[in-house]
């Protein structure tokens, strides 16, 4: 008669396995939660930097252009606000132009004196026929959201309501991208002692998509401020 020889086989206890499986459920929960705070800082801090990035790109495009013209060919309007009429010139994105007809002699006859705040800045530099314009302005359809439009006109000196009309050979750049909302854009100056404008921007910028949603507790709003000097000649 063949005995069968019976080997033993270890194994867990139901204990050992709940305590096993109470250890690793701990594991998983802090390693989910460590990697969802990185992930969370980096969206933040990206969206931070992308909101520092344009506000910065468009107070260096103003100040290598406005450095180089004459302070009797800048100008300053505030034209996002209502006229004596009640009308303002807002942006339509859908169709890229700025609508709304206000009274120019209302906005555009003179420009703002030192002190006061606008939205729009003209100016021409040396050695150019064509004038810039550099302006901020709310959605047609969504007050809450801004845009800063840059484009170019021709012998403003007189009419200065035109540059931001739209006509067949005008363009409008955009200067801030979808993912960034404009929430302010102010425009003051003051006279030197030497005749020549010092002009300071202020830029309330905020990322549009936001990881930690509309409560969170971090700050959106990214704030950029910006000083320049024209650098006219006086004799």
């Amino acid at each position: 008669m063949i005995k069968i020889k019976k080997e033993k086989y270890g194994g867990f206890s139901l204990v050992e396995m709940l305590i096993t499986i109470a250890i690793m459920g701990v594991v998983m929960i802090i390693s989910s939660t460590v990697l969802s705070t990185l992930i969370r800082v980096s969206t933040v801090s990206s969206n931070k930097i992308r909101a520092r990035n344009e506000s910065e790109f468009v107070l260096e495009l103003l100040r290598r252009t406005i450095r180089n013209s004459d302070p009797s060919d800048v100008y300053l309007f505030r034209s996002s606000e209502p006229d004596s009429l009640g009308r303002v010139r807002t942006y339509d994105p859908e169709n890229d132009v700025v609508v709304g007809v206000i009274d120019e002699d209302d906005i555009y006859a003179t420009g703002l004196p030192e002190g006061q705040v606008g939205n729009e800045i003209q100016f021409r530099p040396y050695g150019f026929s064509n004038w810039l314009c550099l302006g901020f302005f709310h959605d047609v359809n969504d007050p809450e959201k801004g845009y800063i439009l840059w484009t170019s006109g021709y012998d403003l000196r007189d009419n200065h309501a035109s540059c931001f009309q739209s006509a067949p050979n005008s363009y409008l750049m955009l200067l801030n991208s979808d993912y960034i909302n404009i929430k302010d854009f102010q425009i003051s100056y003051m006279k030197s002692a030497d005749g020549n404008y010092i002009i300071t921007f202020d830029i309330l910028s905020e990322p549009m998509n936001w990881y930690l949603g509309p409560n969170g507790v971090i700050d959106r709003e990214v704030h950029r401020k910006g000083v320049v000097s024209t650098e006219g000649i006086i004799w």
